[in-house]
């Protein structure tokens, strides 16, 4: 959702994406609430897509987090419980500012479950991690798995239609 927008039939302020206050009353719990956002939040700080603020004054836990030894729900409630836009750089509130509005439908799809009910582990988190990357930078070239190093170092230099010859002398 952009900033500002209808989220559960809230209105959040301009420069907020989200609250975990909206999502309490639809999960069994409070940790439950916590996991999408939270998991979001975690990756966007192993992408580097917090501001310079939330990174020094999280740093410990940004720390431990990468070091799998703490989860986005603890960022996301040492963060105050929101996504706010000023958390981001940039990069972030670019990318949420387009992503974010579709985020929790595109979280479930992801688990085919409902949001609140995905497990937080370092093995969902990979999962979703490689589906937001591919949500940011789109998708990797795919090469067939025939082609060899070589044809593709050919490809990439020269083109299709060119190839390299051996020299028969």
């Amino acid at each position: 959702m952009t900033a500002g927008a209808y989220v559960h039939g809230l209105v959040l302020p301009p420069e907020s994406y989200d609250s975990i206050e909206h999502h309490v009353a639809l999960a069994p719990d409070f940790g439950k609430a916590c996991v999408p956002m939270g998991m979001l939040l975690a990756w966007c700080a192993n992408m580097q897509l917090l501001s310079g603020s939330i990174m020094q004054a999280h740093e410990q836990l940004i720390l431990r987090l990468r070091f799998e030894e703490a989860n986005g729900s603890e960022l996301l409630v040492a963060c105050g419980g929101e996504l706010r836009r000023d958390m981001f750089n940039t990069q972030g509130q670019q990318f949420l500012d387009v992503f974010y509005p579709r985020y929790m439908t595109f979280f479930a799809d992801l688990f085919g479950v409902e949001p609140y009910s995905v497990r937080e582990n370092w093995d969902n988190y990979q999962r979703l991690a490689q589906a937001l990357v591919r949500e940011l930078w789109g998708a990797p070239a795919r090469h067939k798995a025939n082609d060899g190093w070589l044809k593709r170092l050919q490809h990439r230099f020269f083109g299709s239609k060119r190839r390299v010859s051996k020299d028969k002398s």
